[in-house]
């Protein structure tokens, strides 16, 4: 199929983007890399009058330290040299085709809940800044509301997605039938300012169980820290056990890993 007739746009700068949506409300939709989007489009599961490409918004790629922007490439990610563990997850995003033009806003944004970056992104205390009438900052735990739901006005774009500093031990586990189509999943990271436990694929967001937290934290074994994991889950819950083997296998990672240096 092909997509329903849309109008396109091409701004070149955030607030040319940010007056075509404040002109075209809700009928207009925002493309990134595209990955997601097109073939929903195409399908004519998703309608959009009009279609805004940021992709000649040359601020939108830019990268400072730990600060990157929304439009940066999950293939440029994975050698990111500042934080490894979101390297780590954008080399698991999918095949190369994928990653070569997918991106770290666009991941956020769709808010896929069995996806591993904003699991990682939650796990590291990340904020999205959004520009809009206004720029405004969020814990991306806040701006995720659900499947494909997040607390994006519709005026608003994703700019950039800022990462606090950390020495941290990390690993992420996922159970995956094929490269980027994830089960279920865990990332946890320990040392630094205290220790993070985050489920995904397994709810409509990422879960951070805090019970499974304060037993990583008082040096619990993995298999005790994974039940307490999934416990906060519906026992009734798909890839429960899945996820469980996640986090053990995450968990026994980490201690190595802080062990060994």
């Amino acid at each position: 199929m092909k997509p329903a007739p849309f109008a396109y746009h091409a701004p070149t700068s955030t607030e040319a983007a940010v007056a075509l949506l404040a002109e075209h409300g809700g009928q207009a939709r925002l493309l990134a890399g595209g990955q997601a989007l097109m073939p929903l489009m195409a399908s004519r599961r998703v309608r959009s009058r009009h279609l805004i490409d940021l992709n000649r918004v040359p601020e939108l790629s830019r990268t400072d330290g730990r600060r990157i922007g929304a439009l940066t490439r999950l293939r440029e990610l994975e050698s990111h040299p500042v934080i490894p563990l979101l390297a780590q997850a954008a080399a698991l995003a999918g095949p190369v085709q994928v990653r070569n033009r997918a991106t770290l806003g666009g991941a956020l944004a769709h808010a896929d809940p069995a996806a591993e970056l904003p699991a990682v992104a939650v796990a590291l205390g990340a904020r999205v800044e959004l520009h809009g009438s206004a720029v405004r900052s969020l814990p991306v735990e806040d701006f995720l509301l659900g499947p494909h739901r997040t607390a994006m006005d519709a005026t608003e774009v994703l700019a950039a997605v800022e990462f606090p500093p950390t020495d941290a031990a990390f690993a992420i586990e996922k159970v995956s039938t094929r490269p980027g189509l994830a089960l279920a999943g865990a990332v946890v990271v320990l040392g630094g300012d205290g220790c993070r436990i985050v489920l995904f694929g397994v709810a409509p967001t990422p879960v951070r169980p805090a019970e499974a937290e304060a037993a990583l934290a008082r040096g619990a074994s993995p298999d005790e820290v994974a039940d307490a994991a999934v416990a906060v889950l519906d026992p009734h819950t798909p890839r429960r056990l899945l996820a469980r083997g996640a986090v053990a296998r995450a968990v026994a990672t980490v201690r190595d890993k802080v062990r060994h240096g």
